[in-house]
């Protein structure tokens, strides 16, 4: 399935879309591109504003910390509330409202709160992915993943455009257009995409068994005999589930240190290895076009293999890469080219897996309860990860990575676990 799917066109794939899994689609294109250009250089807006790489790294725990909180509760919330409607409040905080807080900060405070409100972020992770994969079948599935995956790749393309403004008006005054841009653009497309999102047949069947009791009745008997009960017993049962969300926390807590998205990536080629920040955005730009060509060229082809060994292969591939940025001499593009070549083609092999997998192998009465413990031990993690990262950063920016590193070494060995399991869903 997985193989074929990935050897179709695009249009094809969009053409098997339905219902809330098109709409989630087409409105993530529209917002993708101002999410990459305002996140870009977030860190570098955030530096020039006199933010330490210390603070960088209590900001990073500030948003993990409370996400850890907010994950927790996530699900009862998002069972309360509706899919819908939870998607539509928490994206307005943790995007047009945080941006706004974003552009308006000149301290390490007012960036507190924006971090904090985008720790909300949790809650409409769980709802959004529920819009995506309730009401739809396993083609539909991982054809709206897949879409999601080259949206985030195309917009990646455009970067440079993003370096441009840094050049013409300067990190903060670019920074600040961006933020506004995005701010806007993610405040009509999230009323938009509301008037055509309707509520999922399981989240109207849990609305109304709720619909005669208060929000502190549900959240005290969800938290005590609902999902997270139900998920826990899954998780008890079922070894494969269980190795398979261990990687998948492991994986999405290395993600906000060890790639491309990680606020201190643009900080380390521009302070570590000398590279323009101008210029950084073309790094950006070869991030996207190598990570696409890989989607469309060489998973199809890779997918007929065993994909444990090729998930551990892309892993090696990320390792390699990272002990490479340690260890590499400054001022040298064309090295550190290279290099993102080589961690972009582990990151697209990997990534198609990670982010199908919970879809696949959960219960859909337990799924809303196993998302949300995800995503709190993920906040957790990654709140602990921050914190440390930013004084190892402070303290010696090239042993950064040994976090990261060891995080996947982690992540081969319960690969090469899972490898003596049983799984033949997605053998």
């Amino acid at each position: 399935m997985l193989t074929n799917l990935r050897s179709a066109n695009i249009v094809k794939s969009f053409k098997i879309l339905k219902g809330n899994a098109r709409v989630s689609v087409i409105s993530d294109l529209i917002w993708s591109i101002p999410f990459n250009f305002f996140h870009f250089y977030l860190s570098l807006y955030m530096k020039n504003l006199g933010i330490t790489n210390s603070q960088i790294g209590i900001l990073i725990a500030i948003e993990f910390v409370a996400g850890s909180i907010i994950s927790f509760f996530s699900s009862v919330i998002v069972d309360a509330l509706g899919r819908k409607k939870a998607t539509m409040i928490f994206e307005l905080i943790c995007w047009p409202g945080a941006m706004f807080i974003f552009f308006m900060a000149n301290s390490f405070w007012l960036f507190a709160v924006a971090f904090f409100l985008q720790s909300f972020m949790r809650i409409s992770l769980v709802s959004f992915n529920l819009m995506i994969v309730e009401d739809s079948d396993n083609e539909q599935r991982i054809a709206a993943f897949n879409l999601l995956s080259i949206v985030a790749i195309l917009s990646g393309v455009m970067t440079p455009l993003a370096g441009l403004l840094v050049k013409e008006f300067g990190i903060i005054r670019a920074e600040r257009l961006l933020l506004a841009f995005t701010a806007v653009l993610t405040f009509a497309t999230i009323i938009i995409r509301n008037h055509y999102y309707t509520e999922t047949s399981v989240g109207s069947k849990i609305l109304s068994r709720y619909k005669k009791h208060r929000f502190k009745t549900i959240m005290k008997d969800a938290i005590s005999k609902g999902p997270y009960k139900e998920a826990l017993q899954v998780l008890k049962t079922e070894k494969e589930i269980m190795l398979i969300i261990c990687v998948f926390i492991l994986y999405n807590v290395y993600v906000p240190i060890g790639t491309h998205t990680s606020l201190y990536y643009v900080p380390y080629i521009t302070e570590v290895l000398r590279i323009e920040a101008s210029a950084a955005s073309i790094l950006g730009s070869i991030n996207a076009i190598i990570i696409l060509l890989v989607n469309i060229l060489i998973i199809p082809i890779i997918s007929r293999y065993n994909k444990l060994k090729t998930l551990i292969v892309g892993i090696i591939m990320q390792g390699l890469a990272l002990g490479i940025f340690m260890v590499m001499p400054p001022s040298n593009f064309s090295i550190v080219v290279a290099n993102i070549v080589i961690l972009s083609i582990g990151f697209s092999i990997l990534k198609p897996f990670i982010d199908t997998v919970l879809a696949e192998f959960t219960e859909v009465a337990a799924r809303s309860g196993i998302y949300s413990l995800a995503y709190t031990a993920i906040s957790i993690s990654s709140g602990l990860l921050g914190l440390v990262s930013g004084y190892i950063y402070a303290l010696r920016p090239r042993l950064l990575y040994l976090l990261p590193i060891l995080i996947l070494l982690i992540c081969i060995v319960l690969l090469l676990i899972l490898k003596n399991v049983n799984l033949e869903t997605i053998e």
